[in-house]
């Protein structure tokens, strides 16, 4: 998990640069590189399972500003009262 985590702060910190001229794409990253850009994620992630890529040590991230980015959370707890 660690990997993911440093990986994502590699892509926050370079976002600019990794984004431009790909916005709305998908980018496929890599022990701090960029491998490609696709048009979704399941074509980035048929990629990276055809390459090989051990789950954890790739990430898939969408081409969006800062600010037009969202994060989801899921949580496996539900309560019903």
């Amino acid at each position: 998990m660690a990997n993911l985590d440093n990986l994502y702060r590699w892509f926050d910190e370079n976002r600019n640069e990794i984004i431009d001229g790909h916005e709305g794409e998908h980018v496929l990253l890599k022990d701090r590189a960029i491998i490609s850009y696709f048009p979704d994620d399941n074509a980035a992630l048929e990629y990276a399972r055809n390459s090989k890529f051990i789950m954890g040590e790739f990430l898939i991230q969408e081409c969006v500003s800062k600010d037009e980015e969202c994060m989801y959370y899921y949580n496996e707890a539900v309560n019903f009262g």
